[in-house]
């Protein structure tokens, strides 16, 4: 199913797209769309993509067993709690700075993307109205902690 476009507001003056991204899903006798996540979009250089998404249920238990996928950082603790996947794994290290991963580490319910010309920040389940300023603050201390040597790539 397409990503269907909620709303669009403005950080620092830049447009901020808040898209829901639902799922058919089968409910006994009938099929339905079920809104899955939603993500907030905010423009940024045409950065190579990087994933950054929480460790959840089995993908936790077989890191903490010792499969390690992704991309491996200095900080065991963050590697732990999170996937990091890029084609570019030298740019994906320069983007996630260790203030970078604190700020993520302090809400484990978001995941994040940068890269193909956005940051997004992604939540589980149905947008939801008193979220939104929140998340904005969030997306808008995530760019404020990319150095900014990266807004020039090229």
């Amino acid at each position: 199913m397409a990503d269907k476009l909620v709303k669009t507001v403005f950080l620092n003056n830049q447009p901020v797209e808040i898209y829901e991204r639902s799922q058919w899903v089968w409910l006994g006798s009938f099929m339905a769309p079920i809104v899955i996540e939603c993500f907030y979009k905010l423009p940024a250089p045409n950065w190579p993509k990087v994933q950054i998404r929480a460790r959840r249920g089995l993908a936790k238990l077989w890191y903490k067993f010792g499969t390690r996928t992704g991309i491996m950082l200095d900080d065991d603790a963050f590697n732990a709690a999170y996937k990091v996947t890029s084609k570019d794994e030298e740019f994906a290290i320069m983007l996630l700075s260790p203030q970078l991963q604190a700020f993520i580490m302090d809400k484990p319910t978001v995941d994040w993307s940068a890269g193909q010309g956005a940051i997004k920040l992604w939540y589980k389940g149905k947008l939801k109205k008193k979220r939104i300023d929140n998340a904005l603050d969030r997306l808008g201390r995530f760019q404020s902690l990319i150095a900014p040597e990266l807004f020039d790539w090229e």
